[in-house]
């Protein structure tokens, strides 16, 4: 599984007005720089799996959070992972909402982070992410966790 928000990382330059310093900056340029690698050097080697609800998660993020992605661009996006025969999409059922909900009260991690999880969790063995709520939800359902780009956030920096 590979996070919604490595996928924004990718998409999305940083613009240097946004923060407040300029090592902010920096660092959240090489975020997006070495999220940019992760997709080009090893993303093509992955087997990948992904919830529908996650699709339309990205599209949110790209278009509508944070520094924006014209709306048709991220539907071009998008569009081109549905189209991928290298991401195998995943449907949602009410059993996926109904546990996400319950791991949600339990642990205060976003249903989110678990609607774009719980639909894949059986097919996986790693989830590619920057978001620290993915520490807890691999380490107690024993999944290797991957940082391709050592910062951690559950937003774009």
């Amino acid at each position: 599984m590979v996070d919604t928000q490595l996928w924004v990382l990718a998409k999305k330059r940083p613009s240097p007005h946004l923060f407040s310093t300029s090592e902010k900056y920096e660092e959240a340029l090489r975020a997006h720089e070495m999220a940019r690698r992760f997709f080009a050097e090893e993303f093509p080697r992955l087997r990948v799996y992904m919830s529908l609800h996650q699709l339309a998660e990205l599209y949110h993020a790209l278009a509508f959070r944070g520094a924006r992605v014209p709306a048709k661009e991220a539907a071009m996006i998008v569009e081109e992972i549905v189209k991928s025969p290298a991401v195998i999409k995943v449907p949602v059922t009410l059993a996926h909402y109904r546990e996400a909900v319950v791991e949600s009260t339990r642990t205060g991690i976003h249903v989110w982070d678990y609607l774009c999880f719980i639909p894949v969790k059986g097919f996986i063995d790693t989830v590619y992410s920057t978001d620290p709520h993915f520490e807890r939800i691999c380490r107690e359902l024993n999944v290797k966790l991957v940082n391709p780009t050592g910062y951690w956030s559950e937003h774009s920096p």
